[in-house]
């Protein structure tokens, strides 16, 4: 490794001259913040510097969160991964750990629009009440009844697919993949069915010590990508281990899905 690359608050996991992709640890924000902290984006422009390289963001994760990020290095892979995002030809996997169990056995598929709420919350866009559930093939379906959507404000449709891994009867190792990719999607939906992420302090009952945690549980393991057209050989799809901090928040398995 470089004296260059290791001034990157982040792993190096691939470079070519279109892409880079890169293992971020929980507490860096990849973009400034009201912390004053310097941002991943800062040191990706200094890391940059002087190479003719001009690094760009396509993607965003939070600063809780940990693992997988594309930065592009051109204006012709940013359009390229900008259009794959928008299509949802970049499929998404994170690993994560909830402060309580799933509430059935098996897959749970997450229809929920999200709207902004308060002080850079987001919400589920109809009451928790509202909620149902139904079987649709193999997944257990939540969902919000047309009616209950506000006609002015009927939120973003946002689309979560999780199961467990695992549990202990207090809380749970989860595998989710988001579908689509709203603002604090896979957060917002799990708290919203009960199962708040560890660590979380927007959402579920922060207060709650059963809810607190050192970090986010909340970890992008996988990234998997099209074929970018530039006729580089590249793996089609990208994998960050689960660091040791979530690892150490892992449940006790009691039954495994």
């Amino acid at each position: 490794m470089s004296e260059r690359d290791a001034a990157l608050p982040a792993r190096i996991l691939w470079q070519d001259a279109q892409l880079l992709v890169l293992d971020k640890p929980a507490g860096v924000s990849v973009l400034a913040d009201r912390s004053g902290a310097p941002s991943l984006l800062d040191a990706l422009r200094d890391w940059g510097e002087g190479t003719g390289l001009r690094p760009r963001l396509v993607h965003r994760i939070d600063k809780g969160t940990s693992g997988l990020l594309l930065v592009a290095l051109s204006a012709e892979a940013e359009r390229t991964l900008g259009r794959a995002f928008e299509t949802r030809a970049i499929g998404k996997w994170y690993t994560a750990v909830s402060a309580a169990p799933l509430p059935w056995r098996g897959s749970h598929e997450l229809d929920l629009p999200l709207a902004k709420g308060r002080k850079n919350r987001q919400r589920v866009a109809g009451p928790r009440e509202a909620i149902r559930e139904r079987r649709r093939g193999p997944y257990r379906h939540y969902f919000l009844p047309k009616p209950v959507r506000s006609r002015d404000k009927p939120g973003q449709d946002a689309l979560t697919r999780v199961r467990a891994l695992c549990d202990d009867g207090e809380r749970a190792w989860l595998c989710v993949h988001p579908i689509t990719g709203r603002t604090h999607q896979i957060r917002v939906h799990l708290a919203w069915i009960g199962c708040p992420l560890l660590g979380d302090a927007l959402y579920g009952r922060p207060e709650d010590p059963h809810q607190r945690a050192p970090r986010l549980a909340l970890h992008c393991h996988r990234l998997q990508l099209p074929a970018l057209g530039d006729g580089v050989m590249r793996p089609s799809s990208f994998r960050a281990p689960m660091p040791e901090d979530l690892q150490a928040l892992l449940p006790t398995p009691r039954d495994a899905r």
